[in-house]
């Protein structure tokens, strides 16, 4: 995914982190952001060959009455066991992927960010210059996840599970943003992880 001339960033964290908050600060500060899992959601509806291999794969009962892919259906599949929810990753990763390789070549910025979950997991860091991890410690995270989601401790935990545990993920970052205490506080880091970027970029 590295072009010349332009620097690829990919945000990453668990789920419940701020990631994507710290994703739309950067966005509000003239940074070009692709959302992941929003491309995903999108590529759900459009692209039909992903389709086609999700049912092959799960069955058409991920499928709503309008033949397109039930995301709540999906979600409940894909945290299931570990098996779907590495198979599912292992088909829609490569059409997430390929699409934002499509934009970032079309893209006009010298420097664009990639806000993806599964960045360690999936390999996709792999394809990065640089990556940012957004660290927020359990506690704070499934006290989020309860209020946003509306979701059980249980539900939370099991969500977890799946992922690399942040310690890891902040050995191979190269940048890591700590969210355990306020926005102010936070804001501080997005504002000097701001300059760093765009020193990067020189």
């Amino acid at each position: 995914m590295k072009r010349k001339g332009k620097l690829v960033i990919g945000i990453t964290g668990g789920i419940g982190s701020g990631k994507t908050l710290v994703s739309k600060m950067l966005a509000r500060k003239g940074f070009k952001v692709y959302y992941a899992d929003l491309i995903a959601k999108n590529l759900y509806l459009t692209d039909d060959k992903l389709v086609k291999n999700l049912t092959k794969a799960f069955g058409k009962d991920i499928l709503n009455f309008k033949g397109k892919v039930n995301l709540s259906k999906l979600k409940e599949i894909i945290f299931a066991n570990k098996k779907n929810y590495e198979l599912i990753n292992k088909i829609v990763h490569p059409a997430v992927k390929n699409y934002i390789k499509m934009e970032i070549k079309k893209s006009k910025y010298d420097l664009v960010l990639v806000e993806a979950a599964i960045l360690f997991e999936s390999g996709f860091n792999k394809s990065l210059d640089y990556v940012v991890t957004v660290y927020s410690n359990k506690k704070h995270r499934i006290d989020r996840l309860m209020i946003r989601d509306e979701s059980s401790k249980t539900q939370i935990n099991n969500l977890m599970k799946f992922q690399i545990d942040e310690k890891n993920k902040m050995e191979m970052s190269d940048f890591v943003i700590m969210n355990n205490k306020t926005i102010d506080d936070l804001k501080k880091q997005v504002d000097f992880l701001s300059k760093v970027l765009k020193a990067l970029q020189r």
